[in-house]
């Protein structure tokens, strides 16, 4: 009975400690959009990301032509709320799609 009661005790006390930790996660990031950009006065094409819920970080994912070959161009890591962009290189100067990358904090 004695083993029982310590079971159940020390199985109580793991639920609690936990329980602090779960409740402050912040959810992964979501409402996110992305689209393509532009340029007014420049002549290189660009992408944006952002996401407005959770927590974390949201990344602009550009792929750009030449016209003949593709590449990817990444923008920085920003925080849940900010604009990511993503520029295409001088060498890929069209964007011809738009993503986004999320991670949590």
């Amino acid at each position: 009975m004695k083993i029982m009661t310590l079971a159940t005790i020390v199985a109580a006390a793991a639920v609690v400690s936990l329980t602090p930790g779960v409740a402050n996660a912040e959810p992964i990031p979501s409402g996110c959009t992305s689209g393509n950009g532009y340029p007014s006065a420049g002549k290189y094409y660009y992408t944006w990301a952002k996401c407005t819920v959770g927590g974390g970080y949201v990344q602009a994912v550009a792929t750009c032509t030449n016209g003949r070959v593709t590449t990817k161009a990444r923008g920085p890591w920003v925080y849940v709320g900010s604009y990511s962009t993503a520029h295409c290189p001088d060498t890929h100067q069209r964007a011809i799609g738009h993503a986004y990358t999320i991670k949590k904090y």
